[in-house]
Protein backbone atom coordinates (compact mmCIF):
# COMPACT_ATOMS: atom_id res chain seq x y z
CA UNK A 1 0.00 0.00 0.00
CA UNK A 2 1.29 3.40 -0.64
CA UNK A 3 2.11 5.88 2.49
CA UNK A 4 -1.23 8.28 1.64
CA UNK A 5 -3.59 5.18 1.86
CA UNK A 6 -1.84 3.89 5.15
CA UNK A 7 -2.06 7.82 6.36
CA UNK A 8 -6.13 8.11 5.31
CA UNK A 9 -6.60 4.49 6.88
CA UNK A 10 -5.07 5.76 9.90
CA UNK A 11 -6.94 9.02 9.89
CA UNK A 12 -10.31 7.30 9.25
CA UNK A 13 -9.76 4.93 12.16
CA UNK A 14 -8.59 6.87 14.90
CA UNK A 15 -11.72 9.43 13.68
CA UNK A 16 -14.35 6.49 14.13
CA UNK A 17 -12.46 5.08 17.39
CA UNK A 18 -13.08 9.04 18.99
CA UNK A 19 -16.87 8.66 17.99
CA UNK A 20 -16.77 5.18 19.51
CA UNK A 21 -15.70 6.71 23.24
CA UNK A 22 -18.21 9.96 22.72
CA UNK A 23 -21.09 7.98 21.98
CA UNK A 24 -20.02 5.89 25.34
CA UNK A 25 -19.24 8.72 27.51
CA UNK A 26 -23.04 9.27 28.91
CA UNK A 27 -23.02 5.64 30.65
CA UNK A 28 -20.59 7.18 33.05
CA UNK A 29 -22.68 9.60 34.64
CA UNK A 30 -22.13 10.75 37.98
CA UNK A 31 -24.83 12.69 39.94
CA UNK A 32 -23.29 12.54 43.31
CA UNK A 33 -23.61 16.74 43.59
CA UNK A 34 -27.50 16.18 43.04
CA UNK A 35 -27.84 13.44 45.29
CA UNK A 36 -25.97 15.38 48.11
CA UNK A 37 -28.44 18.09 47.92
CA UNK A 38 -31.17 15.31 47.81
CA UNK A 39 -29.94 14.06 50.96
CA UNK A 40 -29.88 18.13 52.56
CA UNK A 41 -33.25 18.85 50.70
CA UNK A 42 -34.31 15.55 52.74
CA UNK A 43 -32.78 16.86 55.98
CA UNK A 44 -34.43 20.63 55.71
CA UNK A 45 -37.73 19.10 54.91
CA UNK A 46 -37.65 17.01 58.34
CA UNK A 47 -36.71 20.32 59.95
CA UNK A 48 -39.45 22.36 57.99
CA UNK A 49 -37.48 24.99 56.91
CA UNK A 50 -39.85 25.32 53.41
CA UNK A 51 -37.30 28.38 52.36
CA UNK A 52 -34.27 26.76 52.69
CA UNK A 53 -35.93 23.51 51.04
CA UNK A 54 -36.91 25.46 47.87
CA UNK A 55 -33.66 27.39 47.66
CA UNK A 56 -31.69 23.96 47.59
CA UNK A 57 -34.37 22.96 45.16
CA UNK A 58 -33.47 25.07 42.45
CA UNK A 59 -30.17 24.65 42.95
CA UNK A 60 -30.51 21.30 42.63
CA UNK A 61 -32.62 21.75 39.30
CA UNK A 62 -30.21 24.44 38.10
CA UNK A 63 -27.29 21.71 38.83
CA UNK A 64 -29.48 18.88 36.59
CA UNK A 65 -30.04 21.43 34.20
CA UNK A 66 -26.56 22.37 33.34
CA UNK A 67 -25.95 18.69 33.45
CA UNK A 68 -28.37 17.58 30.80
CA UNK A 69 -26.49 18.73 28.21
CA UNK A 70 -25.26 14.97 27.53
CA UNK A 71 -28.61 13.96 26.69
CA UNK A 72 -29.00 11.91 29.55
CA UNK A 73 -32.43 9.74 30.03
CA UNK A 74 -31.70 9.71 33.88
CA UNK A 75 -31.92 13.18 34.17
CA UNK A 76 -35.16 12.94 32.32
CA UNK A 77 -36.40 10.62 35.12
CA UNK A 78 -35.29 12.20 38.07
CA UNK A 79 -35.96 15.96 36.96
CA UNK A 80 -40.00 15.46 37.10
CA UNK A 81 -39.67 14.30 40.50
CA UNK A 82 -37.29 17.06 41.71
CA UNK A 83 -40.18 19.31 40.40
CA UNK A 84 -42.83 17.85 42.20
CA UNK A 85 -40.95 17.67 45.56
CA UNK A 86 -40.48 21.32 44.94
CA UNK A 87 -43.90 22.14 44.24
CA UNK A 88 -44.93 19.95 47.56
CA UNK A 89 -42.87 21.99 49.64
CA UNK A 90 -43.97 24.92 48.75
CA UNK A 91 -47.52 24.12 49.64
CA UNK A 92 -45.81 22.94 52.88
CA UNK A 93 -46.47 19.06 52.49
CA UNK A 94 -43.15 18.42 53.42
CA UNK A 95 -43.57 14.20 53.82
CA UNK A 96 -44.94 13.94 50.10
CA UNK A 97 -41.84 16.50 49.63
CA UNK A 98 -39.67 13.75 51.11
CA UNK A 99 -40.84 10.73 49.28
CA UNK A 100 -40.76 12.67 45.97
CA UNK A 101 -37.16 13.34 46.84
CA UNK A 102 -36.53 9.92 47.95
CA UNK A 103 -37.83 8.48 44.30
CA UNK A 104 -35.41 10.99 42.48
CA UNK A 105 -32.37 9.30 44.26
CA UNK A 106 -33.75 6.11 43.47
CA UNK A 107 -33.45 7.05 39.97
CA UNK A 108 -30.39 8.69 40.06
CA UNK A 109 -28.24 5.37 40.35
CA UNK A 110 -27.17 4.02 37.25
CA UNK A 111 -29.36 1.47 35.59
CA UNK A 112 -28.46 -1.99 34.27
CA UNK A 113 -28.69 -2.55 30.38
CA UNK A 114 -31.59 -4.20 29.27
CA UNK A 115 -30.08 -4.89 26.11
CA UNK A 116 -27.17 -7.06 25.66
CA UNK A 117 -25.47 -5.92 22.57
CA UNK A 118 -27.04 -8.34 20.04
CA UNK A 119 -28.79 -11.53 19.34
Amino acid sequence: MSPIKLCTVFFLSSFLLGNVHAAGSPVNEDFSVVSGLCDHMVELAKKGSKEEFLDIVDSALKLSEAQRRDNSMAIDRFRPKLRAAKKAGNSGDFDAAIGFVEEAKTLMKPATASWDGGS
